[in-house]
């Protein structure tokens, strides 16, 4: 194992203390000159729409200093008198408001944001004392929850700060209802990661995963994010695609004050850290997870195609090129690091004020699967379950995620705003499975090792603007390009007999098996690329507590995906009992190549495939304000969807498959203010979901030996949702909440994955089911404990818990023999809970926070007669993080993730398919803000 990770932490931080202490120089510079004044920043929104208020006038009352709010409702107000300062916030049908008591820092930044609310009546201005809520903070969250159109959850930037959360993924599941399958894919209100898309900034990236459409979430570092926001119902300006929610992902914008952060630590996982673990060989740098070139297909096993006319020279030849690596390697576990520096701030360019964000990430650690257990199901007695070929080891391995953002920001007047946005993540995974069991259907044992290393890639570009014109009206649009990369190269199975000792029943390996499946190299490559373009324009009417305005806007996207996946089967001629007793490296290291002594084939499994994907869309949605307490929006979106996916596999054969669809989707939002501090919304609207281009297309893959072999279905058809929602939400004091909701979903034709009965053997495949049903209740709380004892004060409590039902109505000759004709719909679970208790200090930044999360049983894939469904089990997970104070600026975290340790369970029936623990992981950092 790589003991570099802590070292690379600190070098990090070294390196990039002098770009620190330069911006830090400088802006001492810039403050001296300014000590008796500072600046003022902040936004203004609507406090019933919520939206932005432009043109807004912001005055410091008793110094003649005053601007105007931007499109995006931002505002700046330089070179303010420091100490204690009143603002006045004033537009033409809205109430004035008056801020008491904005404290402006000497040299430095104050945050203020304000609400406005409608004049209905002429009344006296509403005088507030400062409270600023900074921007990623836990009650500007709430605060947008509160004036959203729809109904949304937000993870916020402080919350993902004070949880050992490392990616997005992590963060994702403290959402209500949220649930997140193999740490990166999203399920919603139980329903599976297809019901669910998401987009980056508001737009849709694409993703690495051959098998999936989904964006896994753990390929964004949570220091590249200002927050998370879910929505959970449809308006006609959002992609119709989704049923369970669209997951936006928001990377950090500017601040509107100068900062410079550098954070750094070090960890350690108590089932890896000096313990004697197996793991897959490196050929360098594998630390930047840029290793794929060593390991890519030889040329001369590209050029050889299927291995028609192949003669044996040729082949002794491509045996001889491979990487001549098969074994896993004995080491000794290490420690995990991680590294960020992020710089940001405001300055103006040619007369324009440019906002900008810096940040880059690293980390870089061990992972581990224990206890591994792995067996199929097989029918014993009635309707009972038996195993079938048991398999128990471990897995080991050393993961890297880095990434960057460039993200830039300009204001053209009062009118306009530009914004550049771009991001750039690669993550790598260096693996190795090692197992050993009995095999019934040889009547053997087997010594199994899989290595595997796979990096991905992210990038995306795009390029925004806000318009407002005629002081009222809105133009929005942006072009965004992104792309993807999955790259799998040289993944190796080899399988030895082995042996068990007569008395401690402990299995060796004796010798190669050299069947075919024993000896397998796969080389799998995935290309895709984005583009989305999407604009809307916005005309308002009538005054502000009486406003009607019409949306009407457009949106085109363009997918190319392109997958490769090539396994070659390397099978024994010659070779003696003698020979096949060497070790992996010395049968497969050229000599016995070239003696003819191997033979080599093409596996069955594998191929290529191309998926091109279109989607025009165009919608028109009505926006109705009735006084100030009900709002209405209704709206219809019109989708063209164009799919095409062209397959070949390994033998040549091609097939194809196409979706051409057009879809009315309408939808209807009411939100009623049944006080300042309360909302009562409901929402029905038509959504759908399309299959994944890998789930249409017919080539097989093979898992493991003694797995299941898994194939497309090009008859797929797009499934039709129905959804109704219900919620009502109570805002009782800044920072708190408490929310009740009910929701309900009818789909016609929904994707199930399923076991199917196919010649000699089952396997996975994909099916349109009839219909199915989903709903359930959610409940939501965010409160201090103030109210119990002012003592409690600092502590706050909160959690959500979501309680679900689903059924599914098979419907399908094909799928006919379900055992479980009566079941949830697959990856549906019946509850999800997640609690917490945080502390804040009331006058440091010293917090902590305990964390909670369950998820109810799922079903991973759908039993065919007479076996039973096979069940992901309930894991309850307790995590815990705190941060303490040290210095001006500096800070310490302590991080404790899998305090539990519960383990991962698989079951059919009565037989465990699947088991393994990954350890309890801990982890101390430094964070250094001198610019805070």
């Amino acid at each position: 194992m790589m003991r570099h990770p802590l070292v690379l932490a600190i070098v990090a931080s070294a390196s990039t203390a002098p770009l620190a202490a330069q911006a830090l120089n400088s802006a001492a510079l810039r403050a001296s000159s300014t000590s008796e004044t500072g600046r003022v920043v902040g936004r203004v929104l609507d406090g019933l729409q919520g939206a932005p208020l432009a043109g807004v006038e912001v005055v410091v009352d008793g110094t003649g200093l005053q601007t105007l709010t931007g499109v995006d409702g931002w505002y700046v107000l330089p070179q303010v008198p420091a100490g204690p300062q009143d603002l006045r916030f004033r537009r033409i049908g809205y109430q004035v408001k008056r801020v008491a008591g904005v404290q402006v820092p000497a040299g430095g930044a104050v945050q203020q944001d304000a609400t406005l609310e409608t004049q209905v009546v002429q009344l006296e201005e509403i005088v507030v004392v400062s409270a600023a809520a900074e921007r990623g903070s836990v009650s500007r969250a709430l605060e947008e929850q509160r004036l959203a159109a729809n109904i949304i959850n937000t993870v916020s930037m402080a919350q993902i700060e004070k949880s050992p959360d490392g990616d997005a993924g992590q963060a994702a599941q403290r959402v209500s209802g949220v649930t997140v399958q193999d740490g990166k894919f999203v399920f919603v209100r139980g329903l599976g990661e297809r019901y669910t898309t998401t987009s980056l900034n508001g737009a849709r990236v694409p993703s690495p995963e051959p098998e999936r459409r989904e964006v896994p979430l753990d390929l964004f570092p949570a220091g590249l994010l200002e927050g998370i926001t879910t929505s959970k119902t449809f308006t006609a300006d959002q992609p119709g695609d989704f049923s369970g929610a669209e997951v936006n992902l928001r990377t950090r914008e500017f601040p509107l004050r100068r900062t410079v952060s550098i954070s750094t630590s070090a960890g350690m996982n108590d089932a890896i850290l000096g313990r004697s673990i197996r793991v897959a060989p490196t050929v360098g740098r594998e630390w930047l997870g840029l290793a794929g070139a060593e390991r890519r297909l030889p040329d001369v096993a590209r050029d050889a195609g299927d291995l028609r006319g192949a003669s044996q020279s040729d082949i002794n030849t491509i045996i001889g090129s491979f990487r001549n690596a098969w074994s896993a390697l004995p080491a000794t576990g290490g420690a995990s690091g991680s590294a960020g520096v992020s710089v940001g701030g405001e300055d103006p360019i040619f007369g324009l004020p440019v906002g900008y964000v810096g940040s880059f990430t690293y980390s870089d650690g061990p992972e581990v699967r224990q206890d591994e257990r792995r067996a199929l199901a097989v029918a014993a007695g009635e309707g009972g379950t038996r195993p079938q070929n048991e398999y128990a080891g471990s897995t080991a391995r050393t993961s890297v995620l880095w990434g960057g953002l460039l993200n830039l920001s300009a204001r053209v007047g009062g009118a306009s705003k530009l914004t550049l946005s771009n991001m750039y993540d690669r993550s790598a995974e260096n693996e190795a499975t090692h197992l050993v069991g009995a095999n019934e259907e040889f009547g053997l044992d087997f010594d199994v090792t899989r290595l595997t290393f796979t990096e991905r890639t992210i990038r995306s570009n795009q390029l925004a603007g806000e318009h407002l014109l005629l002081g009222r009206h809105q133009f929005d649009w942006s072009a965004t390009f992104s792309g993807v990369s999955r790259n799998e190269p040289d993944r190796s199975d080899l399988v030895y007999e082995a042996a068990r000792d007569p008395q401690s029943g402990e299995a060796s390996p004796v010798r190669w098996w050299g069947a075919p499946r024993s000896a397998i190299r796969t080389f799998s490559t995935l290309q895709e690329n984005n583009r989305n373009v999407h604009s809307s324009l916005r005309v308002a009417a009538g005054s502000p507590g009486r406003e009607v305005a019409l949306k009407l806007g457009g949106a085109y996207r363009r997918t190319r995906r392109e997958v490769d996946s090539r396994a070659f089967d390397i099978i024994n001629l010659l070779l003696d009992e003698a020979d096949r007793a060497s070790p992996a490296e010395r049968i497969f290291g050229g000599a016995y190549a070239e003696q003819g002594k191997l033979l080599l084939f093409v596996n069955a499994n594998g191929g290529q495939y191309t998926a091109t994907d279109e989607n025009v869309a165009g919608f028109g949605q009505l926006e109705l304000l009735l006084g100030s307490a009900v709002r209405v929006i209704a709206g219809a979106r019109v989708e063209r969807a164009r799919l095409d996916v062209e397959s070949r596999s390994p033998q040549g054969l091609a097939t194809s498959a196409r979706l051409d669809d057009t879809d009315v989707l309408p939808a209807l939002s009411l939100n009623l203010a049944l006080s300042e501090r309360q909302n009562l919304r409901a929402s029905v609207s038509q959504t759908l979901s399309r299959p994944e281009y890998r789930e249409l297309s017919p080539i097989s893959y093979f898992e493991v030996i003694g797995g299941l072999t898994v194939f497309g279905n090009p008859g797929l058809e797009r499934a039709r949702i129905q959804n109704a929602d219900l919620r009502w939400e109570w805002f009782p004091n800044v920072g708190e909440v408490v929310s009740v909701g009910a929701f309900a979903k009818r789909f016609v034709g929904p994707i199930e994955r399923v076991i199917v009965a196919t010649t000699g053997a089952s396997a996975l495949s994909y099916v349109n089911a009839e219909a199915a049903h989903n709903y359930g209740v959610e409940f939501e709380l965010r409160k201090s404990l103030a109210d119990v004892s002012e003592a409690l004060s600092p502590f706050a409590v909160f959690g959500n818990v979501t309680l679900m039902r689903s059924r599914i109505t098979p419907g399908n000759d094909s799928i006919s023999a379900l055992t479980s004709t009566d079941r949830p719909m697959v990856g549906q679970a019946e509850y999800v809970v997640n609690a917490g208790l945080g502390y804040t200090h009331p006058w440091s930044d010293l917090s902590g926070t305990l964390l909670y999360n369950v998820v109810g049983p799922r079903i991973a894939e759908a039993g065919v007669q007479p076996l039973p469904d096979t069940y992901d089990q309930s894991r309850h997970v307790v995590d815990a993080a705190l941060r303490v104070p040290l210095l001006r600026g500096v800070s310490l975290k302590l991080d404790a993730k899998n305090l539990l340790d519960a383990p991962y369970r698989t079951v059919q029936g009565s037989v465990v398919r699947r088991e393994y623990r990954s350890g309890r992981t801990f982890s101390l950092g430094f964070s250094w803000s001198p610019t805070r």
